[in-house]
């Protein structure tokens, strides 16, 4: 699989599981809001499967990826020196 797909897909389940927790937090924090027990409950039970099992996928495509050679991908530079002002004034 290309590793383009692979980035595509890691930013996809990302975004899936952050969706998702953010639907178990809102849902749990509507369930307290009507003093609801049992809705706090149900929204973890069926939202979060689904989040967790996307979430267990980016961590593996993250692992993946961090084997893959990425020529493609900017890196950041090999000296410190190199991330300074080019007009060689110091801080004074």
């Amino acid at each position: 699989m290309p590793i383009r797909s692979l980035h595509i897909l890691f930013r996809v389940s990302v975004i899936g599981f952050l969706a998702g927790g953010a639907v178990i937090v809102l849902g749990q924090l509507l369930g307290i809001a009507l003093g609801n027990a049992d809705w706090v409950a149900a929204v973890e039970e069926h939202a979060g499967p689904p989040t967790f099992i996307v979430a267990g996928v980016s961590g593996l495509i993250a692992f993946v990826l961090s084997y893959l050679k990425t020529e493609d991908l900017p890196t950041a530079p090999a000296d410190p020196r190199d991330l300074q002002p080019a007009t060689g004034h110091g801080p004074r």
